[in-house]
């Protein structure tokens, strides 16, 4: 008996030192559990050195239990006891003798570790011999679904005979469990917000904050952002906000992007109330792109924002009096031609003109058909040599230019009323006259453009 009462004290030890259950856990729980232990039958029926009934033996059982509540629990047994029974004098024979009970069990308050109880209920050993049986026990929660338990009790049977019986189990709990909070004092308004702890859904608002019936704090426009960290509190529903509680600018151009028509506009750009970038001139260019800022409104611009300049003279077409100049010709403010240099050279003394410069006419010739209130003057020249006279060269340019204007009108089809032949001699040289080079650069013909 005194080894068994040390075995039972270890396992009580175990199961205080092991446990890391919490509170209340069992609450309203099944729990079914297996057990091992010892049965050790009455005194009366074992006798030490005289005639014996039945042998002390290990102990296999099953138990189901139900708690209600907290503290009370009932719980249904059924074990075996092999065992040997002793018929005769020095003569026994192998039984088995089943071992029944329901009890209900109180557990006291428990602590972080373990659930000390105390049993009472009906049972019986031994061919169904009813009786009562009373204990106490200890049982510990390892985690949400797995226990121990140990448990000494008496079987007091209506024959008069007292049973013992010592049993380890490992319990399994099933049903969701219940854990219950420590009680508070009630009236506890710990963040001082109005709202008593057991109603705050937000127990720990900064001291000072408007909240509402649930204690959290106030968000007038529900983004999400309390009012007190929101610095825009007053957005629309719906918006998307960032952490301080401001809509997005993704572009961070200062228009929210609800409201940004643009929302991809670089950064630093300068934008108006809906997020497009400016566009002074209203050209359909916004000025970080445009490269004319001051087109007059109106006029069609290309992708630069700069007015269409269709002859690439450099004057727009919006003012350009003369849109279809030749390319590379010398032209005005309004566009027009000021002077074009043709590269026809005269033989010395010659007025003929050379078919090889024909092309460069002929461009002049498309230039006049293009714009129709253009006037021309065919102004000749030539070279001087230490034996030139100036009548006689005065002449020749003369004959020059008309021979030019000759081409133009006989050949390309221009109004002679168009053209005026005028020769200069050798007064405007473009060249010194000192070397064959330069005097053949001074027999030439020169147009200019007359409004």
């Amino acid at each position: 008996m005194k080894r068994f009462s040390i075995l039972f004290s270890f396992l009580v030890l175990f199961l205080v030192f092991s446990s890391k259950a919490e509170e209340n856990v069992l609450r309203d729980r099944f729990v079914i559990t297996p057990y091992l232990g010892y049965h050790m039958f009455a005194s009366d029926r074992v006798v030490k050195g005289k005639y014996k009934e039945f042998k002390n033996s290990f102990y296999f059982g099953i138990g189901l239990e139900k708690f209600f509540g907290k503290h009370l629990s009932i719980e249904t047994n059924l074990g075996l006891v092999p065992t040997d029974r002793t018929i005769k004098k020095n003569k026994t024979t192998g039984t088995k003798v089943f071992v029944y009970s329901i009890q209900a069990a109180y557990h006291f308050k428990a602590t972080k570790r373990f659930y000390p109880y105390v049993l009472v209920g009906v049972g019986g050993v031994e061919k169904l011999t009813p009786g009562l049986d009373y204990g106490f026990g200890l049982r510990t929660v390892l985690t949400k679904n797995i226990g121990l338990k140990a448990e000494f009790k008496q079987f007091w049977l209506s024959n008069g005979v007292l049973d013992n019986l010592i049993t380890f189990g490992i319990s399994y709990f099933w049903g969701k469990p219940v854990v219950y909070k420590k009680e508070r004092p009630k009236f506890i308004d710990n963040d001082n917000d109005g709202v008593l702890d057991d109603f705050d859904e937000c127990p720990n608002t900064p001291v000072g904050i408007a909240v509402d019936e649930k204690g959290c704090p106030l968000d007038s426009d529900g983004d999400g952002i309390p009012d007190y960290q929101d610095k825009c509190p007053f957005t629309p529903e719906g918006i998307a906000v960032d952490n301080e509680g401001c809509p997005l600018d993704s572009d961070k151009d200062g228009v929210p992007d609800y409201l940004d028509k643009c929302p991809n506009t670089p950064k630093g750009t300068p934008v108006y109330s809906d997020g497009c970038p400016l566009d002074t001139d209203e050209d359909g260019v916004p000025d970080y792109l445009d490269k004319c800022p001051d087109t007059p409104v109106g006029i069609a611009v290309n992708d630069e924002g700069c007015p269409y300049d269709a002859d690439k003279d450099g004057v727009p077409d919006n003012i350009d009096q003369c849109p279809n100049t030749p390319e590379g010709a010398e032209v005005d403010e309004t566009g027009c031609m000021k002077k074009i240099t043709l590269t026809i050279q005269f033989d010395p003394n010659s007025t003929v003109v050379k078919k090889k410069y024909y092309p460069e006419l002929k461009k002049i010739a498309e230039y006049l058909k293009a714009n129709p209130e253009v006037k021309i003057e065919v102004q000749g020249h030539t070279d001087k040599t230490p034996r030139s006279s100036y009548t006689y060269n005065m002449k020749l340019s003369q004959k020059r230019a008309e021979a030019v204007k000759k081409v133009l009108v006989e050949k390309f089809g221009i109004s002679p009323d168009r053209i005026i032949a005028k020769g200069y001699g050798y007064t405007r040289p473009i060249a010194p006259n000192d070397t064959p080079e330069g005097r053949a650069k001074n027999r030439r013909v020169e147009i200019v453009v007359i409004k």
